[in-house]
Order: structure tokens, then C-alpha cells, then sequence
């Protein structure tokens, strides 16, 4: 199938909001150059909408307030026509105050804060890079084995779609593979500085949702889609570098003094982050011990079992390691991307501040150790789900990202889990069908 490129015929201006939901207005291509220039409004309740649709009640906003979309010119993507869909236009946004003025609530200006933040208060540049793990369903008439050449072959026509339109934003996935589940494949981006890392994010998971429906399936990144089948995961790979250009990372195989102390923060502070990066009651539904999820707050050269693993690469020859990276791995596709990452950033830093200690990189399966060692290594088991994870960012949110957003974001969470208690059994459904 050859995917053609018509001029779009209308422009969507979106943001990602704390479900994880990419919403936004649309207008005829007419006024593209206006809302360009001058924006949209936009109703600031917006950003709780819920992933199924209902709006938490002790929301901070009610019926009160108007904000403003403003359109990031440099992520615009091209969405195909289809049958009986022209050819749009997406544009990436942030929300603001009417003057442009930074608004609390929008998760991609609390993401730019931080590492502005870093980069004043520590000299460090963040690049970052995601892999996603998804089911396409209703692309594939037979099972394929995992990992296998059949997988790959079968989904490479919906694969070479989404290549063409990432193209249109000037970018692309760097891998596109079969994955462990039954329809199961995992998209990888290429590595970007923080902000365009996770724009690629959102903007790689609405070509994947949009090339799937060309094809009349349907893509999911909800973590536990099916609850007889492998969860979908977030890896977040991330690296550290100097004013310079220098990678801080790793050396000689281990991580530098800096990653150490920046590692040591996100693991000493792991349950509040995962508020962020897993926060639906069907996040911890595929959080368990040994199946490669990593649900002990340690650290690992390798260790897939680790919450924060190493991937160190090959070193050059004086011991550098610039292809390094320290892999997150308890964040799932109901994450906002931008706060995921602005959470890292932010327990990364009180470990700078502190100057930790690296941690010790433990080079079995967690699980496997005696309840003595975990305890000699400051090794605990991650919450059981998102009530212990707000308990822990609580202290911590309204200093990382100001009391306005936590009223808002710890609402919406608490939301969630009136959803999945209403709903029971269908929830992991509803959810998939939009996240």
C-alpha cells in the first residue's frame, strides 16, 4: 500500500493532557496562518478529562477560566487521507495563559521548566529516547512467534506508513518490531534532547493509531490491554551531558559520579515518579515480580529485572562512553510522556543536590535475593498500586511542579480509580480503546 501525501485540508492544534489523551481543536486549513499567529482558546477542565471520558469532580478549574493553545510550528505531522478522511495537519501545542504566560497544568511547559532548571542549576543537557510497546489488533489473520522474521513481515506494510508519515515531521522510529504478546510489537524513537524526545513520543504514537485504522485495526498502548497477554511497557532511555557537549553518563562501563548521584535520586524517590509514570490502576496490573518490569528500586549494569538499568555500550578509547544510556523501566503508555520525564528529571536533581552515592549495581534478579540483602542494599518492592504512589509524591509534587498542577493531576488520578472501580472488569477495554 503506497501512502499519498494530499495537501491537508484541515489543521489540528493538540496537547497531551494528564490522561495521557492527546486533545486539541481543529479548523479548516484556511486558518491555519491566524491560529498560527494568534493561537486558540481552550477550556483549562480540559486537561482532567479522564481516559474513559468523565471529568473528576474536585477538579481545580469547574466551569471557570479560559486558557490558550499555542501552536509549536516545528512538530507538525501530516495524517493521510483516508476513504472517507481528508488529509490533516497535527501541530503540537502547549497551553498557556492568555499573554503566553507559563500554565501550570500543561504538561509539556512543566517538562521545559525542568530542564531548564537542570541545565541553570547543573550545566546538563538531557537526551532522552523512548520505546513503546503497543498491540495492534485486527492487523494480523494468524499468530506469529515472538520476536520472529513472520512478525516483522507482517506488520512491515503498516510499519512503512508510519515511517512515511513521521517523515512529514521531519523524523522517523528507528525500530518497528514484533514483540513478546499475541499482536504485540514494540516502536523505538531515535534519541532527541528532552523536550523533542518526548515530543516524538506523542507524535510517534498518533502515527501508529492512525496507520492501524488506515487498515482497519486498531493500536493500543494501554499497559495491560488484555489481561491474559504480556503488559505493554515505556522504556525510557536517558543521558546526560555536559555544557560541553561531553557525556556524562558512563565510564569504563559503570556510570560517572554525576549519572550516579542522578540514578541514586530517581531510585530514592521511585514511587513518587511512578505516580507519573505508571498511573492507572491497569499500570499494576502488569507490575510483577520477575517478568522483566522492575519492580525493586535498584540498579543494574544490563539487569532488565532493575526499575534503572545501564546499557553501557561500546567505549571509545579513553574509557567515554557516548552511546550510553541509564534505562527507566517502570513507565507505561498511560504516562503523559512529558511528565514521566519531567519526574526523572526532577528526582534526578535532589540526587545531584544531595550528591549521592551511585548505587550499587546488582547483577541478579532482585527477587531471587533474601529479604537481608535487599534490606543491606536500601532495595524495596515498588507500591501495589497508584494510592502508594501518590502517598509518595504528595511531599514532594507541589515543589517539583507547583500546587495548581497537583490539585489538578492528583484529581485526575483519584479519578481514575473511581473509573476502575465503577467500571470492574471492562475498564482494561475502555481504556484500550482510547489510550
Amino acid at each position: 500500500m503506497t501512502t499519498v501525501f494530499q495537501a491537508p485540508q484541515s489543521a489540528t492544534f493538540a496537547n497531551m493532557e494528564l490522561s495521557a489523551v492527546t486533545r486539541g481543536r481543529t479548523v479548516p486549513i484556511e486558518r491555519l496562518d491566524d491560529v498560527l499567529e494568534g493561537g486558540l482558546p481552550w477550556v483549562p477542565t480540559n486537561v482532567c478529562i479522564s481516559s474513559v471520558n468523565t471529568i473528576p469532580p474536585d477538579n481545580p478549574f469547574g466551569p471557570m477560566g479560559e486558557t490558550k493553545i499555542i501552536p509549536l510550528p516545528h512538530t507538525r505531522m501530516i495524517l493521510p487521507e483516508r476513504a472517507d478522511r481528508p488529509a490533516m495537519a497535527l501541530y503540537l501545542s502547549e497551553i498557556a495563559h492568555h499573554d503566553g504566560a507559563f500554565w501550570p497544568a500543561c504538561a509539556r511547559s512543566q517538562l521545559r521548566q525542568a530542564l531548564s532548571d537542570l541545565n541553570t542549576q547543573y550545566g546538563l543537557t538531557l537526551k532522552a529516547g523512548f520505546e513503546h510497546e503497543c498491540y495492534i489488533d485486527n492487523l494480523q489473520d494468524t499468530p506469529t512467534a515472538a520476536y520472529s522474521l513472520a512478525g516483522a513481515r507482517k506488520v512491515s506494510g503498516l510499519a512503512h506508513e508510519v515511517q512515511a508519515i513521521m517523515a512529514t515531521a521531519g523524523t522517523r522510529l528507528d525500530q518497528f518490531v514484533a514483540e513478546f504478546g499475541v499482536n504485540q510489537f514494540e516502536i523505538s524513537s531515535p534519541v532527541r534532547e528532552g523536550l523533542g524526545a518526548a515530543d516524538h513520543a506523542v507524535l510517534a504514537r498518533e502515527a501508529v493509531r492512525d496507520a492501524a485504522r488506515g487498515r482497519e485495526a486498531h493500536a493500543t498502548f494501554a499497559p495491560k490491554p488484555h489481561l491474559g497477554e504480556a503488559g505493554s511497557g515505556v522504556h525510557i532511555h536517558l543521558s546526560l551531558w555536559d555544557s560541553n557537549g561531553v557525556p556524562q553518563t558512563a565510564h569504563a562501563g559503570s556510570l560517572t559520579a554525576t549519572s550516579g548521584a542522578f540514578a541514586a535520586g530517581i531510585l530514592n524517590h521511585l514511587a513518587a515518579v511512578m505516580a507519573f509514570s505508571t498511573p492507572t490502576p491497569n499500570s499494576f496490573q502488569r507490575i510483577h515480580e520477575s517478568s522483566w518490569v522492575g519492580v525493586f528500586s535498584c540498579f543494574g549494569v544490563r539487569n532488565r529485572e532493575a526499575a534503572l538499568r545501564l546499557a553501557p555500550r561500546t567505549p571509545l578509547a579513553d574509557g567515554s562512553h557516548p552511546g550510553a544510556s541509564m534505562e527507566f523501566r517502570l513507565c507505561d503508555g498511560s504516562a503523559n510522556p512529558y511528565l514521566a520525564l519531567a519526574a526523572l528529571v526532577r528526582a534526578g536533581m535532589i540526587g545531584l543536590n544531595k550528591a549521592l552515592p551511585a548505587p550499587v549495581s546488582i547483577e541478579q534478579d532482585p527477587a531471587t535475593l533474601s529479604a537481608e540483602a535487599r534490606a543491606a542494599h536500601h532495595i524495596e518492592r515498588v507500591p501495589y498500586g497508584v494510592e502508594g504512589c501518590l502517598q509518595a509524591a504528595a511531599p514532594l509534587a507541589e515543589d517539583w511542579f507547583g500546587p495548581l498542577f497537583w490539585q489538578a493531576y492528583e484529581a485526575v488520578r483519584r479519578n481514575d480509580m473511581s473509573d476502575a472501580a465503577r467500571l470492574a472488569d471492562a475498564y482494561p477495554s475502555m481504556l484500550s480503546k482510547i489510550i
